[in-house]
């Protein structure tokens, strides 16, 4: 099997090593395609040059290979779910961690980890029909967010966003109006009764709390991996209620993958116009410079062994 690891700062080489069979409870994947992450930059960039760092948690393939007592499963199979390091072209993982990928899904487009993420995240606001909604951050995740929250047929959904390609997108994947952070600043008039925040950002974590409606829901979803976050005490006179969108627990995580990828199957939920760039294994490197160069039209980078 071939892998990418990280061995000194921004800067990976591929590994080639013989292929180990399945184990117990495992079953063998062949990537068809690995999600690159933000949540991973900060350990590509600041590698410290001594042991090697496999990454990669973003997961689509398909089953090469069976291990004993796995039932259910066959070679063939289209599968994602979670695994890590998955910037190789075989995997082994637990064959509890995976969920099968609809029909209609194409593989660079079936990452579920994410997916998992966001409609966890979204499942703790309480989102009803009628409600006005704004999602602040249209990257991938929050992208992915708005059609999630494009499904609970609220009476209004918003994007807010600086990029121009990203709030176009935002348009075309659900959203009734989007704004820029200034304009949505400039008129705080426009209160929602939930925001979604998915900046990862000081300014956009402020912002969203701006934007929520007296006894509305505050979900902060965005990854903030650097520096003090700050929410403003009007919140607290405002009744507004403060949702962590993260877990760690893996049963939750399944549960809200497996209602993501449902949405998948009804075509409520696309990922195909957010998968915008493609490297290999030897260019992972590039897919991680991806988000400091933000090329033209930049939203997500996939590797395809």
């Amino acid at each position: 099997m071939r892998y990418s690891q990280v061995v000194a700062p921004r800067t990976s080489e591929v590994a080639e090593v013989p292929d180990l069979p399945p184990g117990a409870g495992e079953v063998k994947i062949r990537v068809l395609a690995s999600g690159i992450c933000v949540s991973e930059l900060p350990v590509w960039a600041d590698h410290d040059g001594t042991d090697p760092v496999r990454l990669g948690h973003e997961l689509s393939g398909e089953i090469v290979e069976v291990g004993s007592g796995v039932h259910g499963w066959s070679a063939g199979d289209r599968v994602t779910g979670f695994g890590s390091p998955v910037f190789a072209d075989t995997v082994n993982i637990q064959a509890r961690s995976l969920l099968p990928v609809p029909a209609n899904v194409p593989a660079r487009a079936a990452l579920g980890e994410p997916v998992a993420c966001v409609v966890e995240a979204l499942s703790r606001c309480d989102l009803r029909p009628g409600q006005r909604v704004a999602v602040v951050g249209l990257g991938f995740m929050g992208l992915t967010a708005l059609q999630v929250a494009a499904s609970r047929a609220p009476a209004g959904i918003a994007g807010v966003d600086p990029a121009p390609h990203l709030r176009e997108l935002a348009l075309e994947l659900g959203a009734g109006d989007v704004l820029m952070p200034e304009e949505a600043a400039d008129d705080l008039r426009a209160k929602f009764d939930v925001v979604v925040e998915f900046s990862g950002s000081a300014s956009g974590l402020g912002l969203a709390g701006d934007l929520v409606a007296e006894h509305g829901v505050l979900c902060v979803a965005g990854y903030h991996h650097e520096g003090r976050r700050d929410l403003d005490i009007e919140l607290w006179y405002r009744g507004v209620t403060i949702v962590n969108g993260f877990t760690s627990r893996r049963w939750r995580l399944m549960e809200s993958m497996a209602e993501g990828l449902h949405l998948m199957s009804e075509r409520r939920l696309t990922l195909e116009p957010l998968i915008t760039h493609s490297v290999t294994l030897n260019d992972v490197d590039r897919g991680f410079a991806y988000f400091g160069d933000r090329p033209s039209g930049f939203v997500k980078c996939v590797v395809i062994p």
